[in-house]
């Protein structure tokens, strides 16, 4: 699955990433009246709460989500 990205969602990715280290993204599938570009969810490597990213750039966390244990 690819992930889509605003350009103001790769600069917020980019900041956390910055700050937390190497992060694993998800992104839920868009359904077929949904082709624009969603928040993308990143979870910093190693552990299991996360943040989401907003296409209009705002992060927020959002606490345990996917791990992203190797």
């Amino acid at each position: 699955m690819s992930i889509r990205l605003t350009s103001k969602q790769a600069a917020a990715l980019a900041e956390l990433a910055g700050r937390v280290g190497d992060v694993v993204l998800h992104q839920l599938e868009a359904t077929a009246q949904e082709e624009q570009a969603r928040d993308v969810y990143a979870t910093p490597h190693g552990t299991a709460t996360g943040y989401r990213i907003a296409v209009d750039g705002s992060v927020s966390s959002i606490g345990e989500t996917l791990s992203a244990h190797d």
